[in-house]
């Protein structure tokens, strides 16, 4: 089963998107100072430790943190509204973050290796500093950047198959057999990701005078699972690919919300 609305073009990494993440990534950068500078001793000077360190520092990062979260999760929104799929937007998503802190990260090591004096970089002073050293910073840095590289590594595949699938759905829509067909049996996985669950259906259909039953992968919002009985439609080209969509001309109930929303915590 798909979330690609009927009808929307296959999806694009667009320009809008891209200019997202970017600003994303520098307000997780922007955000990411005060703890690198103010607590993982990346700071070139005491006094911009001093200043970055401050209340008022804090109370902006705090601030500044909150919208880049708000931000990120309108990465993973339209990602994942552009492309029928979460995949994609969860990769987004997370590059948003690890790119931003490994940014951050960066640039405060490069200016606290500018300063004067230049002590020696040594990872053997994680452990024997009296203080916190500039090496934890770049190691942690270093983990966000090591995060970010195997994430963007993992965005083309992603794209590809999201786009495959779009299009695969696309041809269905336009050139596939349209049947009838009807829920079964619903399937709880018991795993919810972002708080929305996952599903088995089985829909059945009559096709060449024999019914015949297709399995499929359901997630979906709680509020929005179907019942048995549900009315759907199943696309076929006869060569194996099958799309199931619920029927959007029937009146579709679905469960209570509360039988299938996330436990909190």
């Amino acid at each position: 089963m798909t979330q690609l609305p009927a009808g929307q073009p296959v999806g694009r990494l667009s320009g809008d998107l891209v200019l997202r993440v970017v600003v994303c990534i520098t307000m997780w950068a922007l955000a990411s100072s005060v703890p690198y500078v103010a607590v993982l001793g990346l700071a070139p000077t005491p006094e911009i430790a001093h200043v970055l360190g401050s209340p008022w520092a804090v109370v902006a990062a705090l601030v500044l943190g909150y919208l880049a979260i708000m931000q990120s999760v309108s990465v993973h929104e339209t990602a994942k509204s552009a492309f029928g799929q979460v995949r994609v937007a969860g990769l987004l998503a997370t590059l948003t973050v690890t790119a931003g802190h490994a940014v951050g990260a960066a640039c405060w090591l490069l200016a606290s290796f500018d300063a004067d004096p230049l002590p020696p970089f040594d990872l053997e002073h994680i452990v024997t500093a009296s203080e916190i050293p500039r090496e934890l910073g770049a190691a942690i840095g270093g983990v966000f950047a090591v995060w970010a590289i195997i994430t963007l590594c993992r965005l083309p595949g992603a794209i590809r198959h999201a786009r495959s699938r779009q299009q695969s759905l696309e041809r269905l829509r336009r050139l596939g057999t349209r049947r009838a067909g009807v829920i079964t049996n619903v399937t709880f996985s018991n795993l919810w990701v972002h708080d929305e669950p996952f599903f088995t259906v089985q829909v059945s259909y009559d096709a060449a005078g024999e019914t015949r039953v297709v399995t499929a992968r359901m997630r979906t919002s709680s509020d929005r699972v179907p019942v048995v009985g549900s009315r759907m439609v199943v696309l076929s080209d006869g060569h194996g690919s099958v799309s199931v969509e619920l029927d959007r001309a029937a009146e579709t109930v679905f469960e209570p919300e509360s039988r299938y929303r996330a436990p909190e915590g």
